[in-house]
């Protein structure tokens, strides 16, 4: 289980690291829906046979140094779903901006996938590539969930797969 702090507040309150990329896939998703975004920058499905959530994501993205191959996401682009968000504060995430808090997690996870310590398995449920050409930050996934129903319905979480 890759366990952080989920900031006070915050808008994900997932605690873990797989958690909060499902749940942010989720937010940007729903946001891409009430906006009638005619790009699809966020695509996944839920497996219920498998309890697999697997998908694709594109983020826009500029270089800030580009000396130092500092990039952060480009919320400016087109027609890139935007809403109310917050880190919350004290958490392990703390990009102001739903698009870079998104990187950081996608950059969590592919650190923590790449450390045999954490992923002894070598699973590569998350996979990206920042391609600079198009200035897009790309990858798939292919996370486990869990489903626990509750009194209000069922819950979705993601399944812990890194240590």
């Amino acid at each position: 289980m890759a366990s952080i702090t989920a900031g006070e507040g915050a808008t994900i309150a997932a605690t873990t690291t797989e958690g909060q990329f499902l749940q942010l896939i989720e937010y940007f998703q729903s946001l891409e829906a009430v906006g009638g975004n005619t790009t699809n920058f966020f695509s996944g499905t839920y497996d219920s046979d498998t309890l697999i959530f697997s998908g694709n994501f594109s983020v826009p993205t500029k270089i800030n140094d580009p000396l130092n191959l500092v990039f952060t996401g480009d919320p400016d682009t087109g027609s890139f779903p935007t809403g109310s968000f917050t880190p919350g504060t004290g958490g392990t995430f703390t990009a102001p901006l739903a698009i870079n808090y998104f990187i950081q997690v996608v950059n969590k996870l592919v650190t923590l996938q790449n450390d045999l310590s954490k992923n002894p398995q070598k699973l590569q449920n998350v996979t990206a590539s920042l391609n600079l050409n198009r200035n897009l930050l790309t990858g798939s996934f292919s996370i486990p969930y869990t489903k626990q129903s509750t009194s209000t319905g069922i819950a979705i979480n993601a399944a812990s797969y890194l240590l």
